[in-house]
């Protein structure tokens, strides 16, 4: 069995052996052209925006007005405007 696979696998190998790639021709008036120069980059560009990651909110900031609006009667109708507020534009 493991003789089947690696005949099958050298079949398979044969014909990707034999593709030639051809080189792109050169045209004379592309080489005669210069190079356009590079644009170096600005500086802003590169620095990272600063954020202060102690003021983002997290879970435990929601914790008690979540338990304040959300009851077993208006679960669906409050996972219902998260939702749409979600999916909004």
């Amino acid at each position: 069995m493991k003789h089947a696979w690696l005949i099958a696998l050298g079949l398979f190998a044969l014909p990707a052996c034999e593709k030639k790639e051809t080189p792109p021709a050169v045209d004379s008036a592309a080489v005669s052209a210069p190079a356009p120069t590079p644009v170096a980059p600005s500086a802003v560009a590169e620095a990272p925006p600063a954020i202060d990651v102690e003021s983002l909110p997290v879970e435990e900031d929601f914790d008690a007005e979540a338990e304040k609006t959300v009851t077993l009667s208006n679960m669906n109708a409050q996972l219902d405007a998260l939702e749409k507020e979600i999916n909004a534009p």
